[in-house]
């Protein structure tokens, strides 16, 4: 089919700031390059949104120098048949439970529809769960998820394939047909850890001086936020050298900033807060991180695996599902049960005497990261969506 009209509806809302529309960093990024890699025209159809801007970065354009096409709905609104009429192919969220009616108007209209799902029931119920202390609006969020999953299944069989970010999501929906697996990354090929840069921090390694710790992500409760200063007190108790960067912004930010100063952990752990990603928060990690903890209590296919993987830093973190399933697939880190921090602890400390170990799985983790960079991986996606025409 010669240039095709492709129609994008993610979960992600716009903003309206005067003439610009503003759009969450990472989104905008995937569309540019979904901009350069497609022959047709493209078409975003986005919820507007009146919540403050994300905490990790924003770009606003003006319409008409957006290098595709922009349909802002008013909050709530529902996409129609309307709204996708003369769409080769419409690319929806499978998260998002307004739009489970998408693959029904696809049929209606004669596109094509695929879905992109990356949350499973489990998690949905892990958050619930963690976000939710009465125990009546809790079964309720239970029950209104254990229905929107009958629903979501339905629209999947009536589509014509899914793309699933993660290998929860992929083995969840294994049922569906044209089931493609991928992982979600904002790194580039020129931003992977070259060979030279990664031989030159290994080199480091057998001196002995503290381990280098980090995390980086949104500071809740379901990653796990709150166990990052209870591991770095419970390591330095145990006599073990490291230091710790948390890096990030959330809920939690406060209490964790308390909990140190109240254990005198200030030189062990520090917290520079949101910082840039591409100029500061990636070169850090390359640079000056020999281990990464992911506590990530819920199985949801979180992008920094991927991006830690990326600068040659293996993952030591909660085996969640998601995790677990990286492990699986390449030998990239090592896992503990949920809220074993006793486990955790127990792995770095026998990686402080170790370092061998971590040298060998940083390589690994480089290598498997660069089958799976930005661009190798939108390739991927949009010669999926390329056979469906």
């Amino acid at each position: 089919m010669q240039n095709p009209h492709l129609i994008i509806i993610p979960s992600v809302p716009v903003w309206k700031n005067e003439d610009n529309l503003v759009f969450d960093r990472k989104f905008y990024d995937g569309i540019a390059l979904y901009t350069r890699k497609w022959d047709g025209k493209i078409t975003c159809i986005m919820q507007t949104s009146s919540a403050n801007l994300p905490d990790f970065g924003a770009v606003g354009i003006k319409r008409d120098d957006l290098p595709f096409s922009c349909i802002p709905l008013a909050e709530n609104e529902l996409v129609t048949e309307d709204h996708i009429k003369g769409a080769a192919l419409v690319l929806a969220s499978g998260d998002a439970h307004d739009q489970l009616h998408i693959s029904a108007l696809c049929r209606k209209t004669g596109s094509k529809c695929v879905y992109v799902i990356e949350y499973i029931p489990e998690t949905r119920y892990q958050i619930a769960f963690l976000s939710t202390k009465n125990p009546l609006i809790r079964f309720r969020r239970y029950f209104y998820i254990w229905f929107n999953e009958k629903k979501r299944i339905a629209a999947f069989r009536l589509s014509d394939g899914l793309q699933s970010n993660g290998t929860p999501a992929y083995y969840e929906y294994s049922k569906i047909d044209n089931n493609l697996l991928y992982f979600d990354t904002r790194v580039d090929k020129k931003n992977n850890i070259s060979d030279g840069d990664l031989k030159k921090r290994l080199a480091t390694l057998p001196e002995g001086k503290p381990l280098r710790l980090a995390f980086s992500g949104r500071l809740i409760l379901m990653k796990g936020a709150d166990h990052l200063v209870r591991l770095a007190l419970m390591l330095r108790d145990a006599g073990t050298p490291f230091h710790l960067v948390i890096y990030g912004v959330g809920d939690l930010e406060s209490e964790m900033r308390e909990y140190i100063e109240r254990n005198g952990l200030e030189s062990q752990v520090s917290m520079p807060g949101a910082v840039d990603f591409y100029t500061r928060l990636i070169p850090d990690i390359q640079e000056k991180v020999d281990l990464f903890v992911c506590l990530h209590r819920q199985s949801d296919p979180s992008c920094t695996y991927l991006e830690t993987l990326s600068c040659g830093v293996p993952i030591v973190g909660y085996e969640n599902r998601a995790f677990a399933g990286l492990l699986g697939l390449a030998d990239i880190g090592w896992g503990a049960s949920l809220d074993d921090l006793d486990g955790i602890a127990a792995v770095i400390r026998h990686l402080d005497s170790h370092r061998e170990e971590l040298a060998e799985k940083s390589v690994k983790s480089a290598e498997f990261a660069r089958l799976h960079d930005f661009e190798t991986t939108f390739q991927k996606r949009i010669t999926h969506l390329r056979s469906l025409l």
